[in-house]
């Protein structure tokens, strides 16, 4: 009876273990199975002269912070709960340039979203505002 405790005792603690390492050695990584067009500032810029809505998916008071000029903000948590009112506006055949903060994560799942729901012209800007910042393009604050 103690033996059988002792090794199912034991077999918990390993599952709890082995679990942990699993979790842990998925926090804070890439996602890979997103598959979406992601293009460079110069080309974003492009689109953005040429007259793609641009929309920051990071939390507003990031947004606040810092944004490209005429961007619009949808945090990536409001458009995960369903297209807004500012997206379904939009004609389905526009180009959108869509950003985060690095272009890693949070960009790609948005354009993600956006490709899936018929925005097919929508793009991920490949480095976010990091990268449109630094290559010297303009940033406005609210």
């Amino acid at each position: 009876m103690v033996a059988s405790a002792s090794i199912r005792n034991h077999v918990i603690g390993v599952a709890v273990m082995l679990a942990a390492f699993v979790w842990l050695s998925n926090v804070g990584t890439v996602r890979h199975d997103i598959t979406v067009q992601s293009v460079g500032v110069s080309a974003a810029r492009e689109l953005i002269d040429g007259g793609a809505l641009v929309v920051d998916v990071r939390p507003r008071d990031r947004y606040g912070e810092r944004h490209i000029p005429g961007a619009i903000a949808i945090p990536l948590a409001e458009l995960e709960a369903g297209l807004p009112e500012a997206i379904r506006a939009v004609p389905q055949d526009r180009s959108m340039v869509i950003y985060c903060n690095d272009g890693l994560v949070t960009g790609p799942r948005a354009t993600e979203i956006l490709n899936k729901a018929g925005y097919a012209r929508a793009v991920n800007l490949k480095d976010g505002i990091e990268g449109w910042s630094a290559a010297g393009y303009p940033i406005e604050k609210t």
